[in-house]
């Protein structure tokens, strides 16, 4: 992923739930997982208004930024 990139969560946690959002930062190799793998932390802001801090894995990409 990388900023501009427009995301939504792999998993809707509830029916009324709007999520789609646009990545504003991408922090490389922030988590290591149990096997020692890497993966970066994103900082999404949600059409509803709140920011949030997710793991590259919580997300899949809907478009991406051109630039």
């Amino acid at each position: 992923m990388k900023v501009g990139d427009l995301v939504k969560p792999k998993h809707k946690y509830s029916k009324n739930e709007v999520g789609i959002g646009i990545v504003l930062k991408v922090e490389e190799n922030f988590y290591t997982t149990y096997n020692d793998y890497l993966e970066d932390r994103l900082i999404i802001r949600w059409i509803h208004g709140e920011t949030t801090f997710e793991p590259d894995s919580y997300v899949e990409k809907l478009a991406e930024n051109k630039e």
